[in-house]
Formats: structure tokens, sequence, C-alpha cells
């Protein structure tokens, strides 16, 4: 089952079918309007004393619509490199995700990598702590123990001495 893509609005991200449907209903959208304005939007025409005022007409129209036909076939052009353009800025969306995303699992292993660190550099600095007081302890047994000899070898100099 393929995984629908969204968009950062929450709406459903387009096909390209889907834009090319759309740009086509926008396309005849544009020409409706260009077809219901263009004869209202125009200056208004004066009777012209001409027998044969229809064929005038009829001719301006085929005219306009030439022209429209023109305007349509470079709409068209424009539509379909600007399709062309999309496919291509999507191609290289889908390769940027497939680099993004195993960046993205590498720094989250590198995070919990660093916090492992972090947290066994911790425990050591309370080892090292803990190693430090039983130092400064042994130290301190060691030099009353070496007062503890020093006063007994005087007391047995002082027994010898006096035993003499």
């Amino acid at each position: 089952m393929k995984k629908e893509a969204w968009q950062r609005d929450g709406t459903r991200r387009r096909t390209p079918a889907q834009r090319r449907r759309a740009r086509a209903a926008c396309l005849a959208a544009c020409l409706a309007s260009l077809a219901l304005a263009g004869p209202a939007a125009g200056q208004a025409r004066r009777p012209t004393p001409s027998p044969q005022p229809a064929r005038i007409e009829l001719d301006d129209v085929v005219g306009e619509l030439r022209e429209i036909n023109a305007t349509l076939g470079a709409l068209r052009t424009q539509v379909e490199s600007l399709g062309a353009r999309l496919d291509r800025l999507e191609k290289v969306a889908t390769q940027l995700h497939g680099i993004a995303t195993p960046m993205r699992e590498e720094v989250r292993g590198l995070y919990v990598e660093t916090s492992n660190v972090r947290s066994e550099i911790a425990r050591l600095e309370d080892k090292t702590a803990d190693e430090e007081s039983s130092l400064a302890r042994s130290r301190y047994v060691l030099t009353l123990l070496l007062v503890v000899t020093a006063v007994l070898q005087l007391v047995v100099l002082v027994v010898l001495l006096r035993s003499r």
C-alpha cells in the first residue's frame, strides 16, 4: 500500500496527473473568462453602414479567436515547461529526502552514543572521587603508622639506652 505524501499545510500532495488536470481546468477557466470578457471589455462597436455587418463582425471574431489560439499555444508550452521543472524539482526533493533520512538516523545514533559517553564520564568521575577519598584515608592511616613506628623506635631506643 502506497503511503500518501502530505504537505506542510496538512493537505495531500497532488500527483503529476492531478496537477495536469488542475492546470487544464485553470486554463479552461482563463479561456472562458477571456471569451466572456473579450467583447464586453472592448470598446462599444458602432454600427457600420456597410451592407454586410455580420460578415465583418464574424471576421473580427475569427481574428480574436486566432489571437486566443496563439495565446493558448504559448500558455500550453509554458505550462508544459513548468510541469517539467516541477517534475525535476520533485526528483531533487526525493533525492534530498533520501540523503536526509539516513543522516537524521546517524545524528540520532550519535546523540545516543554521546549520551552514553556522558553517563560513563559521570560514573568515572564518581569512581575517581571515591578513589581519592580512599587514598586520602590510606595516607592518613600510613602517616599514623609511621608516627607510631617512629614513637615505638624511640621507646625501644630509650629502653636500650637505659638498660646499658
